[in-house]
This record gives C-alpha cells, structure tokens and sequence, in this order.
C-alpha cells in the first residue's frame, strides 16, 4: 500500500509530516494512506526497470550492469528511470 511519502505531489517538512500540493498545501502525515489524486513519485519501485526482491530490496536492470536498489530509493534524478511500475503498486 503506498504512503503520501510515495506520492509526486508530497514535499516533506520533516521526518513525521510533509505538505499536499495537489490538496491545497494542506500538512498530512508521511505514512498515512493516500488520497484520489495519488500521483507515483519519482521512487526505483515506481520505475519499469526495478524488479522487486525480498524485504523491499530489488534489482535495478535500467544499466548495462545490474545494481541492488532499495524500493524507496529516490529516481528523480536517474537517467535510466521510466515510469512503469505504479500499477504493480497499490495505491
């Protein structure tokens, strides 16, 4: 199940809460369930190129050569990322 911590549209404050911005700004809680307008972040589980593994550890086969990623590993900046995988994940 993902989190707001999992949305595009959340921007942390601190380790607890973060802000909505496709909720008006509003402050919600980093691992609380989330709304209709759940957008995938930018995360390697979201990614075509992650294949996941035991205990939220996978396998990124976006290189030449495959790497060990976390799920929740930050993408933004990832040049091999695709937006893929948000249908494997339930929002």
């Amino acid at each position: 199940m993902c989190k707001h911590s999992d949305c595009a549209n959340y921007i942390p404050i601190d380790v607890a809460k973060g802000i909505c911005h496709a909720n008006g700004d509003i402050t919600v809680q980093i691992d609380t369930p989330t709304c209709p307008k759940f957008t995938p972040g930018f995360k390697c589980k979201f990614c075509s190129h992650y294949q996941a593994g035991e205990q939220n550890m996978g396998t990124c086969t976006g290189f030449e050569d495959k790497f060990w990623a976390f799920a929740d590993n930050g993408a933004k900046n990832c040049e091999k990322f695709e937006r893929g995988a948000a249908e494997k994940v339930e929002a």
